[in-house]
């Protein structure tokens, strides 16, 4: 698995306006407390690892969203099965500048969020990888039912979502985060992706179980 290197992310840090440098966890990745660091970047190689193991299953010439996609930090990892990533968000500034800096704009569609079922057919995608983005959805059954209908028969959702618990706003304040701008949280969207269309092909809860889990991990099949 291959993420975006530190050079790379703090000069997106520097660039970028502080909400929109925030929102794509890029103080999370850098931050000089290891272990706020390690959590945030455990996270990413528990999706990438996941990623790994349901594309081998599914076999090479994939198709695959990045939804919510910020920096484009995942984008290295998900071309390694895929030979398309349609990388989809409201602010697509810094995914554009990685995927210029990277030369990967002959594998790499950015794609406007409100701009999604113009540009990617329905039944046609493998897989959609959604990392920290639908606690930030108004609408989460809404935007389930378009992962359904984007995705192929035996296509697959990947998913991480923050339990809000106490750790994990702890944890929050400490990496200097402040203000509370998410709409929902683990336990509330699991039930909601389940109601629309898919069913749990597995879970992982870091960095420990209930009550002690800062973040879920789960994978969804369409059914």
């Amino acid at each position: 698995m291959k993420f975006l290197d530190d050079q790379l992310l703090n000069t997106l840090a520097r660039q970028l306006a502080p909400e929109d440098r925030d929102e794509m966890a890029i103080p999370s990745y850098l931050h000089r407390n290891p272990l706020l660091r390690w959590v945030a970047r455990r996270r990413l190689h528990l999706i990438a690892a996941w990623y790994e193991r349901l594309a081998i299953s599914k076999g090479q010439d994939l198709q695959v969203m990045d939804f919510g996609c910020g920096t484009g930090i995942l984008f290295p990892t998900l071309l390694g099965h895929a030979t398309k990533v349609f990388g989809v968000d409201i602010v697509l500034d810094a995914a554009a500048y990685v995927v210029e800096q990277l030369g990967l704009s002959d594998r790499v569609v950015l794609v406007s969020a409100d701009e999604t079922e113009q540009h990617i057919g329905s039944n046609s995608l493998d897989i959609i990888v959604a990392g920290e983005v639908l606690e930030h959805v108004d609408n989460v059954a809404e935007t389930s039912r378009l992962f359904h209908h984007l995705l192929r028969t035996d296509g697959s959702l990947l998913v991480s979502l923050p339990t809000e618990s106490v750790l994990y706003r702890l944890g929050r304040r400490l990496a200097g985060f402040h203000g509370h701008y998410h709409h929902s949280n683990a336990a509330a969207i699991h039930p909601v992706i389940l109601e629309n269309g898919f069913m749990l092909e597995g879970m992982a809860k870091m960095p420990l179980s209930d009550p002690f889990a800062i973040y879920w991990v789960a994978s969804y099949r369409k059914c």
